[in-house]
This record gives structure tokens, C-alpha cells and sequence, in this order.
């Protein structure tokens, strides 16, 4: 029996490069035509959030000053929307949770009390760690001014999940950060 190098080897690598890089293509087209939207989509929704967090605002504008650091690459301010009208700020918050990094927004008004707490994205265990995400949880912030820790298992002002500590206080550390920022702004002007 005589082999074929060439229909044996050679031919089906070749099948096989035309067909990844036919298949790239297909995948890069497709990005190019989808990105963009995910990318509207998805400042759609986090203006929709910022209005829901902060509904006596008329309108936002990025505030391009220092963010809110409490822990380098675990607690920050990654960006900051001042209300047109003076209404107050909304801020999101990515701080190390459980599951990963949770990101939050914060609504606070021109007084520096909370309006409302909204987490957006996170990876924390569903059923347990998500109990620190509830709306109904969540409430307890609205119209908090300061903290007394950190952490919410040790902050007088607000109670924390059992069994989801590391979930509560990821929440309550982007809080923290939200009134940090809201210093650091000054209010809203």
C-alpha cells in the first residue's frame, strides 16, 4: 500500500486553515456590526439606571475629576455623572465580592443622602450571595448620609446578610466609596 502524502497530510491542514479563517472573518464582520450596538444598548440602560437612582435629575454629565479610591483595585469609583440640574450624583462602584468584581450604582442627592443603590453586574452565588443584591435589602441605604465601617457587618447603620458577609460588604464598601466621591465632588453644583 502506497501512501499519499499530500491527500493524507497536506490537504486536510489546508481544509482546515481555509475553514478558521473563514470562520474569523465571519466572527469579525459579525463584531463590527454588533458592537456598536451592545455599546448603545449598554449606555441606554445605564442612563435608565442613573434616572431611576436619581429621578429629580433633569439630565447627567460626566464628571472628569479625581474618582474615589478606598482600596487600589478593590474598592473604587470607576465613573461619576453630576445632575445637570444639581440634583445630586450617580457614581458606579466595582469593588471584590465573593464571586468576583460587583458593580454597583449609587444615586446620591445634594444633601449626600442616598437615593438608591443598583447592582448592575456581579458573579456571586446565586440564591445566597445575590440575598446582599435584593431591592428589598437594598432599601436600607436610601437616605444614608455616612458610615461608621467599611464593613457592613460592623456598621451601626445598616444590617448585613448572614451567610453572605463577603456579598454584604461588597455592597456596603461601594457604598462607602459612593459618599467618598460625593465628598470628593463637593455635592452637586
Amino acid at each position: 500500500m502506497k501512501n499519499n502524502t499530500f491527500k493524507e497530510y497536506i490537504a486536510p491542514t489546508v481544509v482546515l486553515v481555509i475553514i478558521c479563517l473563514v470562520i474569523t472573518g465571519a466572527l469579525a464582520g459579525v463584531n463590527s456590526i454588533t458592537a456598536p450596538i451592545i455599546e448603545e444598548n449598554s449606555e441606554k440602560a445605564a442612563n435608565e439606571a442613573r434616572f431611576e437612582l436619581l429621578p429629580d435629575a433633569d439630565d447627567f454629565t460626566p464628571y472628569d475629576g479625581e474618582l474615589a479610591v478606598l482600596e487600589e483595585g478593590k474598592v473604587y469609583i470607576s465613573d461619576c455623572y453630576v445632575a445637570n440640574n444639581g440634583a445630586g450624583i450617580v457614581v458606579t462602584a466595582k469593588t471584590k465580592s465573593f464571586g468576583g468584581i460587583l458593580t454597583e450604582m449609587i444615586g446620591i442627592d445634594k444633601d449626600g443622602a442616598i437615593t438608591g443603590v443598583k447592582v448592575t453586574a456581579h458573579g456571586d452565588t446565586p440564591g445566597l450571595g445575590t440575598k446582599a443584591h435584593d431591592p428589598e435589602y437594598l432599601k436600607q441605604y436610601k437616605g444614608l448620609k455616612e458610615y461608621t465601617s467599611t464593613a457592613a457587618k460592623d456598621d451601626a447603620n445598616v444590617t448585613h446578610v448572614s451567610g453572605a458577609t463577603v456579598s454584604s460588604n461588597a455592597v456596603h464598601y461601594g457604598v462607602a466609596a459612593g459618599l467618598e466621591q460625593q465628598k470628593i465632588v463637593g455635592g452637586a453644583k
